[in-house]
């Protein structure tokens, strides 16, 4: 049987995210879904867009046991319905950044040790979601530009960050040349995203960390607030106008931004506000790609699978924020 994943909606109409049904074609798997669920499901199904495996698919394309359909429901702005965030797959996302806030007193080197290890980490788990996806990225440049990246920063500062990802994405785009299994383009391309990804994320960290200890105090606080205000705003929102979770994480790191630029001595509000508006547009930026790479459809709001899947937005994030802080200090 094949299995049927639901989202926002669709999942609550259900009562369930996920289902078997056995069916041969896509058509007839939406029809016994329908038939199983009522109206009101039919209703959401009907302009909701269908995934096989992380791709497109028409009611006639046949299926088998193995294969996942997800059905995915479009909201105003292409994003999806109300976001979920549930502390317990997110335990450890909350773990790495109560890492990274420990060590921010601590000697740099420490710091560079555990924001690589947290983007590793981060690596691994997205690698591992998007097993589900015909075209996975390949795992190994992505934690070697990570690696390369934090520790180029930590040694030579900006030049080392350049010089780093630089060789990283030499390391993803030459990989195809070693690796005979992996030479399609889309995979390529994958997995040199993800490594200049995880390469600035790493790199990004460490050069916050270089700047201050009250920059990474400023960083988390103003990313978390991206991540709460955008579930504030997709839990609530309906009842506010042009309020959507996206817009939602603006204005948590603006506010956020605000209160690190009055309360930090070390922070001016100019630079509270502006490392506002680049971790917002991290956090969304982060939340799409990771959708994208982990379940092979874009979506801004709703949670990708994975046990880091919150971490999305705070590798994205990283270097934007301090890029931010940097023009201002």
């Amino acid at each position: 049987m094949a299995t049927l994943r639901l989202f926002a909606n669709l999942r609550e109409s259900a009562g369930v995210e996920r289902i078997n049904i056995e069916a041969e074609t896509v058509g007839d798997l939406l029809t016994k879904a329908n038939e199983q669920f009522g109206d009101r499901f039919a209703a959401g199904a009907a302009s909701a867009g269908v995934w096989v495996n992380g791709e497109p698919a028409e009611s006639a394309a046949a299926i088998s046991n193995s294969d996942e359909v997800a059905l995915i429901p479009p909201v105003s702005g292409g994003a999806l319905a109300m976001p979920r965030i549930e502390l317990g797959p997110n335990l450890l996302s909350v773990a790495l950044v109560v890492a990274l806030l420990a060590v921010a007193w601590a000697d740099p080197a420490w710091f560079t040790f555990v924001a690589i290890g947290a983007i590793l980490a981060w690596v691994w788990d997205i690698s591992d979601s998007s097993k589900r996806i015909r075209e996975p990225f390949v795992v190994y440049p992505p934690l070697i530009g990570a690696t390369v990246a934090a520790v180029g920063a930590f040694a030579w500062g900006f030049e080392g960050f350049a010089g780093g990802t630089a060789l990283a994405i030499i390391v993803a785009v030459s990989w195809p040349v070693f690796d005979r299994a992996h030479r399609e383009f889309r995979t390529t391309a994958a997995t040199t995203l993800v490594t200049l990804i995880a390469a600035g994320g790493s790199a990004g960290l460490v050069l916050i960390r270089l700047t201050g200890s009250f920059a990474v105090v400023a960083f988390v606080l103003v990313t978390v607030f991206a991540l709460v205000g955008a579930w504030i705003a997709g839990a609530y929102g309906e009842t506010i106008q042009s309020i959507d979770a996206n817009v939602g994480a603006l204005l948590g790191a603006l506010l956020a931004g605000l209160l690190a630029g009055l309360v930090i001595a070390q922070l001016d509000v100019a630079a509270g506000l502006l490392g506002g508006v680049a971790a917002a547009a991290g956090v969304i930026a982060g939340r799409t790609l990771g959708s994208a790479l982990r379940t092979g459809a874009i979506s801004h709001t709703e949670e990708a699978p994975g046990t880091l899947s919150m971490f999305d937005g705070a590798v994205v994030a990283a270097p934007l924020f301090w890029i931010a802080i940097w023009v201002f200090s």
